[in-house]
């Protein structure tokens, strides 16, 4: 099973999660970003953005999401991304901050639930306690590193209509 990457909602999403945090290091941004993906598509069976998520060393990555914020995306998704959210100047780590409101039009209101729950959970929590939890997840420990996670295994444990609910989304490409 597979989605379909929706970039421009990605590069909302990104700005949505940036915005919330005002500004926010690479790591958090794309954490907040997968759980949000993660419990959107464990709920209601479909992610928010559709992107790809690679089993990294410090836990799963989103890889569209992951480019786009280190601006090697092709044109015109590259000008949305600096439209929207630049890198802070002289951090240790990479670090953004927004350059607009996020277009809410992009999101259902269970996305922006999802999106809200996934900032409540990672704000407050350091790199290595976000990273030790998504370790614990099925679909990290089953994906080799370095290579992409499996939906089916994100669904790990959910009732049956909701994997019956992300087959039909896939093979639509509805987000």
């Amino acid at each position: 099973m597979r989605f379909r990457t929706d970039k421009e909602k990605t590069v909302e999403a990104l700005l949505f999660i940036v915005s919330r945090y005002g500004e926010v290091g690479r790591f958090h941004a794309l954490k907040t970003l997968y759980f949000a993906d993660r419990e959107h598509l464990r709920m209601y069976g479909r992610p928010i953005t559709g992107d790809r998520y690679i089993a990294m060393d410090n836990g799963p990555v989103p890889s569209f999401a992951y480019n786009a914020l280190k601006e090697e995306v092709p044109e015109p998704v590259r000008e949305l991304v600096v439209g929207a959210i630049s890198p802070v100047a002289n951090s240790y780590h990479p670090a953004y901050r927004p350059h607009r409101e996020p277009n809410l039009s992009y999101f259902s209101k269970t996305d922006i639930e999802c999106l809200d729950w996934a900032f409540e959970h990672c704000r407050r929590r350091s790199f290595g306690s976000i990273s030790d939890e998504t370790h614990k997840h099925p679909a990290w420990e089953k994906a080799p590193l370095n290579a992409e996670m499996k939906v089916e295994d994100m669904l790990d444990g959910v009732a049956a209509e909701i994997i019956e609910e992300a087959e039909q989304f896939a093979s639509y490409g509805i987000l």
